[in-house]
């Protein structure tokens, strides 16, 4: 029998206008011209339900209808479509009953559903709109057919009377969804989940909203099948996101286009596919496009991304906790805690995590600064080799030395690296404490972050880590190198607490001797050096004659002649007459390492063999031929209350000219006076100070004052002036006039 030929039915009397189905895609307000045609009533498209029918005329009907169609028609609602699951028909519900459109009919007949339309829920809606000859308005024709079926089902009993009972499994999945601690941050335009939330209801702004309507519904849904296979796929997305990593997590939230490079392109370029980030050159190179492309391909899926206040992203959220809970920190030691904690299985670096944070408008608690910048603390240029790995853009470069640190503490990381180079350069060793103390005056910095920054220095070497000792090899040029090897070009060989006490002679470098193993752990670094138990060895000897120079190649020359055991005035006397100054010749003797002193002022080179009755023969001597004359001769105090004070001075006075002042009156003779010659000139400025004066020196170099000679001081406490009167040593021909 031919089947019937029937009138087109849609817009159908006394059903919907918009199916439920579509609702989320019928959202826009109905057309202007419309809106004054029906009296100004404020309605969206997917309003028009079967009301209506009563409410306007039939043409207003049409037109709205026609309304419909051309908004299902567009581009953006048949992309909507494409993935959807059509609403599943009641059982045993039969094509006949529906009263299609003759078009619509033919159509699923020749697809097979006249016997059973249930099977209808196994197609989506983008399928059966791929139908030939079925178009949108044969899709509305048949969802409005079988929601009014739903209503009404068999005998005109309508689905109330049918199914007096809510789904028990759709009410079990909401309260599932709604007890999610997810669920609240999840909202409808997020595009890993907006999906599932508007297939089930275009109002609902996040699944949290979403899980409450079906909670507290007084009906279930028409395809109640259909509704609780989109809420399983829901929970079961929302359940699994905390379980993802963080280049899974950013994928899903912007790598959402359909096209297959696209993704790839923003993957690589955002470094979510193998762990670092890629310029545009090299992302243009791989794919054969140029630069300006690449980055309008990543700009236009970024600029798809949800404002922040409607992204989820709780793997983000846990790694940025865990940086910030660790900074300061080396960048390695961080990435390596991502991997540990399962946040990240390609180990993604930290510029990645900072550019995924920018991306999802997070806060970030840290600032990635390299540590060393490659230029010694002289200016020359270091050569840091990085090591090189293949990977998908040609070379992947992995240089260490970054850290992550907080954002007030960028400018003391170089500057702290900075220092420990000049520190080292200059003395050969330093300490965390001695850098903290000097870079605190100007930078936020800690002990902890002065160990961070070091320990990023390639070429570092602990001496004493847990007293934070440290040197840097190859930098060291001055300080405790050269006095090592001086040490040893005379010595050979010393123990450790002989080496110790040679170095502590000089108080200018260092204020505190260097602990014993401190000084052993450096030697044991140093180039021809040998240890064995606690002696420091020379190997090979050092010949002193080209590690000497200057003054302390003299004084050791002097030594090796005359001594090895020297008084240090003779050896002072046949220094000066070398030529040397002096103020070196004190100043050398007083702190140089490879000088030592046996007794009060005996003097040998370092290791020499010296034994205690060469040392006490030699003082005997010394006393012996000491003169027992005072520097002081006489003072006291004039009838007209001025001080004088005589004086024959001695070798040290007449080179330093620096006088005593007697107990008595070092109260009262303090302070500055000016200096006046015999005759009233002012020749200078005599000051005093805890029993101490000088200043004559210019006045006695000019008289050629020698030992022995007299001085005399006047001294005016009222007028703050001190006259000054010299006589040479009987016997010796007079000097320049004064």
């Amino acid at each position: 029998m031919a089947t019937p030929k029937v009138a087109n039915r849609y817009p159908r009397p006394g059903a919907p206008i918009a199916p439920f189905a579509l609702r989320d895609i019928l959202m826009e307000p109905i057309p202007k011209r419309l809106h004054d045609q029906l009296g100004g009533a404020e309605l969206r498209l997917c309003d028009l339900d079967e009301s209506v029918w009563r409410r306007f005329p039939a043409e207003a009907i049409g037109q709205l209808a026609q309304a419909v169609v051309n908004c299902v028609s567009t581009r953006q609602a048949l992309k909507t479509l494409r993935g959807r699951r059509f609403p599943r028909p009641l059982p045993n519900l039969r094509l006949d009953d529906l009263r299609l459109d003759n078009r619509t009919r033919r159509c699923l007949i020749r697809e097979g559903l006249d016997d059973r339309p249930e099977r209808l829920g196994n197609y989506t809606l983008g399928e059966i709109l791929s139908i030939r000859a079925f178009g949108p308005r044969c899709l509305l024709d048949l969802l409005t057919a079988l929601e009014s079926a739903q209503k009404t089902a068999g005998g005109g009993k309508t689905q109330e009377m049918i199914s007096s009972k809510l789904s028990a499994e759709l009410t079990a999945e909401a309260e599932k969804l709604a007890a999610s601690q997810q669920t609240p941050s999840i909202g409808r335009d997020d595009p890993r989940f907006g999906r599932w939330i508007r297939a089930v209801d275009g109002k609902a702004q996040s699944a949290f909203e979403l899980a409450q309507q079906l909670r507290s519904r007084t009906r279930d849904p028409s395809d109640v099948v259909y509704v609780l296979e989109q809420v399983r796929a829901l929970r079961a997305a929302i359940e699994v996101m905390p379980k993802l990593t963080l280049e899974d997590e950013l994928i899903r939230i912007f790598a959402s286009s359909p096209s297959a490079r696209n993704r790839e392109i923003l993957m690589g370029y955002y470094g979510w596919e193998d762990g670092q980030t890629h310029t545009l050159t090299e992302i243009g190179d791989r794919f054969g496009i140029t630069r300006e492309r690449v980055r309008q391909i990543c700009a236009k899926l970024i600029k798809k991304r949800p404002s922040a206040e409607t992204i989820s992203a709780p793997v983000m959220d846990r790694a940025l906790a865990l940086i910030d809970q660790h900074v300061p920190a080396p960048a390695e030691k961080l990435e390596a805690k991502l991997v540990e904690k399962g946040l990240t299985a390609l180990g993604i670096s930290l510029e990645v995590v900072a550019a995924g944070a920018k991306l999802l408008n997070r806060p970030l608690c840290f600032k990635i600064v390299k540590v060393d910048q490659g230029k010694s603390p002289v200016g020359r240029r270091l050569k840091i080799k990085a090591n090189l790995a293949p990977g998908k853009y040609g070379k992947k470069h992995e240089v260490k030395g970054y850290m992550a640190v907080l954002p007030e503490q960028v400018d003391a990381v170089p500057a702290i690296a900075d220092l420990a180079k000049k520190e080292v350069y200059f003395h050969g060793l330093s300490t965390i404490a001695r850098l903290e103390r000097i870079i605190a005056r100007r930078y936020p910095a800690d002990a902890r972050l002065v160990r961070q920054v070091l320990m990023q220095i390639n070429a570092l070497r602990w001496l004493d880590e847990s007293a934070g000792w440290f040197t840097i090899q190859g930098i060291a040029k001055h300080g405790l190198p050269k006095a090592i090897d001086k040490v040893l070009a005379v010595a050979g060989d010393v123990t450790a607490t002989k080496m110790r006490e040679a170095l502590s002679r000089n108080r200018r470098l260092w204020k505190e001797p260097l602990p014993e193993k401190v000084l052993l752990e450096y030697c044991r670094l140093m180039p021809n050096v040998r240890i064995e138990g606690n002696r420091i060895h020379s190997d090979p000897s050092r010949n002193w004659k080209k590690v000497l120079t200057g003054v302390e190649a003299k004084l050791i020359g002097v030594l090796k002649k005359h001594g090895p055991l020297m008084d240090r005035g003779a050896m002072e006397d046949l220094c000066v007459a070398a030529g040397m100054n002096r103020f070196s010749f004190h100043a050398f003797v007083s702190w140089s390492p490879v000088i030592e002193q046996f007794g009060h002022s005996l003097y040998g080179p370092l290791g020499a063999q010296v034994t205690q009755e060469q040392v006490d023969n030699m003082l005997a001597q010394c006393r012996a031929n000491r003169s027992s004359q005072r520097v002081l001769h006489d003072h006291g105090i004039a009838e007209d209350g001025k001080v004088w004070l005589k004086y024959r001075l001695s070798k040290a006075a007449s080179t330093y000219a620096v006088i005593t002042i007697p107990a008595a009156l070092k109260k009262i003779v303090r302070g500055r006076f000016q200096l006046l010659a015999p005759d009233g000139r002012n020749i200078g400025t005599l000051a005093a100070k805890d029993g101490r004066a000088w200043g004559l020196g210019a006045y006695l170099r000019r008289c050629g004052a020698k030992f022995g000679d007299q001085v005399a001081l006047t001294i005016d406490l009222p007028n703050r002036t001190a006259t000054v009167s010299w006589k040479k040593t009987p016997g010796r021909s007079p000097g320049k006039n004064s």
